[in-house]
């Protein structure tokens, strides 16, 4: 008996680590490093399904020479061993697509962040705003809440601050530093939009990351963005009138969140101005589909089906029942 046997597409969608996103030709979604990881897997399945098409996602960047040349060679080998698949990497940067493109990848400019659904995230109209500033991020340093001046503690909303118990220490520095602060846990859809509505604006502070879902949690609740720079691509979808860039230093952090507490726009401008970034990159990926299944998806998954249970989800596990059906029937 293999002590390591492959784990089927079905286990896979079971843990979130990818999304069937239609049902003939198959076309299977996930993100790099689950890409990577459970390569062998997906070439199986490709292969026994030899109209298959495999999109990936970026997680994290994949920008600097170290994972491009991580991913495309996953790539290759994926493609050695199923050459009749389409291989096709959705980048949320512009510097992603030429780096991805130059290592000999098929890409496309399709930004993650433009999937959240904004049925789950709306402005709640009026209301007293106690907070100069929102953080939806887990404690831990590449977020680099210790930028964020002490002495704003008073009027700082954390959400969402789970931990790691590595990064322990970290996390308890960045509590007591900001003891003063609200601290709560993580919470999906209404309930988020319900606490940002409290707030003048979110904060974005790592170096590196990937799409960085809050700062579009944020916009789409109607809250401006004080944005560091960051490789990643999170800024892609930016209204430029509803950003404060500033550098990775205490004192423009505090100037920017000074400046949305004293200019404070119209959530719903906000969010219009949001989705209008978002429209070009669902429509690019309606397109995408049609080329792949000749049909149009309609709406996609939220967050194309991965990571998080949401309706997405539901969708990958109906489309797997009904292949588990089919195999039954063929017995």
């Amino acid at each position: 008996m293999n002590p390591n046997p492959l784990p089927t597409l079905q286990a896979m969608i079971a843990d979130r680590s990818a999304c069937l996103l239609n049902r003939r030709p198959a076309v299977v979604i996930a993100y790099e490093s689950d890409f990577i990881r459970n390569r062998e897997s997906f070439e199986r399945f490709v292969r026994l399904n030899p109209d298959s098409s495999m999109l990936v996602q970026l997680g994290w960047e994949c920008e600097t020479p170290e994972s491009v040349g991580n991913l495309a060679a996953a790539a290759g080998a994926f493609r050695e061993a199923a050459p009749a698949a389409r291989l096709v990497v959705l980048c949320n940067s512009a510097a992603e697509c030429a780096a991805l493109e130059r290592a000999g990848m098929e890409i496309r400019a399709i930004h993650q962040n433009a999937f959240l659904d904004e049925r789950r995230f709306r402005p709640f109209a009026g209301g007293e705003r106690p907070y100069d500033a929102a953080y939806i991020a887990r404690l831990t340093p590449f977020k680099r809440h210790g930028l964020i001046p002490a002495e704003l503690a008073p009027r700082l909303l954390f959400l969402g601050a789970s931990v790691r118990p590595a990064e322990r220490e970290y996390a308890e520095g960045i509590r007591a530093k900001f003891a003063a602060a609200r601290w709560m846990p993580a919470f999906s859809g209404a309930k988020i939009s319900l606490l940002l509505s409290r707030a003048k604006c979110g904060l974005a502070l790592s170096a590196v990351e990937g799409a960085c879902f809050a700062s579009a949690e944020y916009l789409l609740c109607g809250l401006p963005v004080v944005d560091t720079p960051a490789l990643g691509g999170r800024d892609v979808l930016y209204p430029e009138e509803y950003v404060r860039r500033v550098e990775p230093d205490s004192d423009a952090i505090a100037e920017g969140i000074a400046h949305w507490a004293a200019h404070r726009p119209d959530p719903r401008k906000v969010r219009a101005a949001f989705l209008a970034k978002a429209a070009p990159h669902r429509a690019r990926f309606a397109q995408l589909m049609r080329e792949l299944t000749g049909r149009d998806p309609g709406r996609p998954p939220h967050k194309l089906g991965l990571r998080t249970p949401h309706p997405g989800h539901a969708t990958s596990l109906a489309i797997q029942a009904s292949l588990l059906l089919e195999g039954w029937r063929r017995r």
